[in-house]
C-alpha cells in the first residue's frame, strides 16, 4: 500500500450500454484504488467529449472538455482501455487522446514520464493485441511510459458475466497485476512540481 497521494486516471469505454472495455477498466482501477491510490474513471461516453479540433483553444471547449484536460494533468498514472474495431483502437479512444495536445506547455508535458497500463477488448483474436500496439505508439508519441505488462482481451463477450463482473481467472489475474503494478510505477516515477519544472 502506498501512503503517498497517487493519482492514477482511468479513460476507456465506448458508446456501447454495456462496454467490456469499461468493465475491463473498473477492475483494473479498482485495485489501483484498494492500494492506496485515489482513482478518477473518466468513461467516454459520459465525459462526451465532442470531436478534437487542432484549431481550437482550450477556452473555445465547453467546460466538460476544460474539466477532462485538468483531470489529465494532474494525473500521475493512467489506465487506458479501449474496444478494438477494425484491427485498431476504436476512435473514441484515439479522440480523448488526442486532447492531450493542450497539456503541451504543462510543466509535464503531455504524459511525461507517467506510467500508462494499455487494455484492449475483442470479439476476434488478434485485434486487441493490435490495438495495445497502437496505443504503445500514441502514449511512446506523448512522451509516457507504457507499461510493460498489458492486458489484451480477445472473446470479450465470454470473459465477463451480465453485471460486468470478469469471470475469466487468467484475465482478471492480469488486470490485477496491472491495476497494482500502475500504482508502484507512478510512486517510483512521482516528482515534485519545482523539479518537474527544471
Amino acid at each position: 500500500m502506498t501512503s503517498s497521494a497517487i493519482r492514477i486516471v482511468g479513460i476507456g469505454g465506448t458508446y456501447r450500454e454495456n462496454s467490456t472495455s469499461l468493465w475491463a477498466l473498473q477492475h483494473a482501477l479498482e485495485v489501483a484504488r484498494a492500494e492506496g491510490a485515489t482513482t478518477q474513471l473518466l468513461d467516454i461516453r459520459r465525459v462526451n467529449l465532442p470531436m478534437y479540433q487542432p484549431d481550437y483553444e482550450l477556452d473555445d471547449y465547453e467546460q466538460n472538455v476544460k474539466d477532462y484536460v485538468r483531470v489529465m494533468q494532474h494525473a500521475d498514472g493512467f489506465l487506458i482501455s479501449t474496444a478494438a474495431y477494425h484491427g485498431s483502437l476504436a476512435g473514441v479512444t484515439k479522440n480523448a487522446l488526442d486532447f492531450m495536445e493542450y497539456l503541451a506547455d504543462a510543466p509535464r508535458p503531455y504524459l511525461h514520464n507517467k506510467p500508462v497500463g494499455l487494455i484492449a477488448t475483442a470479439s476476434g483474436e488478434m485485434a486487441d493485441v493490435h490495438s495495445i500496439t497502437a496505443m504503445i505508439n500514441v502514449v511512446h508519441s506523448l512522451r509516457g511510459i507504457a507499461l510493460p505488462l498489458s492486458v489484451p482481451i480477445h472473446g470479450a463477450k465470454h470473459v465477463f458475466n451480465a453485471e460486468g463482473q470478469v469471470i475469466n481467472e487468467k484475465i482478471a489475474a492480469r488486470l490485477t497485476q496491472l491495476g497494482k503494478m500502475v500504482v508502484e510505477m507512478a510512486e517510483r516515477m512521482q516528482i515534485t512540481p519545482d523539479t518537474a519544472a527544471k
